[in-house]
């Protein structure tokens, strides 16, 4: 029987690793060690910081629409906040409970559909 040996030397370990020829493996290791590599942004310029302060805009931007549509109408409900700011049926209740929390609005009703908000008097 001649069984055949599988020799694996450095040339059978780059093979192995998925590097055909030994210069893609000389490429690889130039790359890895001396291309630069981008530095991730921090501070004000960074990515992360810019959309954390959209959002801190889009917010007070809702809350200023959902307080001046109370001032115009006299009651709000959850449905109105909604269609409103485009916002989520989850993410209106909270605008309602900040500003309720806040002392602008107060909770008529207890659940579901006969729940509103009214500017206290």
């Amino acid at each position: 029987m001649n069984k055949k040996r599988f020799n694996f030397g450095f040339l059978g370990l780059l093979g192995f690793l998925g590097f055909q020829d030994p210069w893609y493996f000389l490429f690889f290791l130039f790359f890895l060690f001396f291309v630069p590599t981008p530095k991730p942004n921090k501070g004000e310029d960074s990515p992360i910081f810019n959309l954390i302060e959209h959002q801190k805009k889009q917010k007070a931007e809702h809350l200023q629409k959902i307080t001046q549509f109370i001032s115009q109408n006299k009651k709000i409900t959850n449905n109105d906040v909604e269609k409103l700011t485009g916002v989520s049926h989850a993410t209106a209740e909270r605008y309602l409970q900040k500003l309720e929390k806040k002392g602008q609005l107060k909770q008529m009703g207890e659940i579901g559909q006969a729940v509103y908000y009214v500017k206290p008097e």
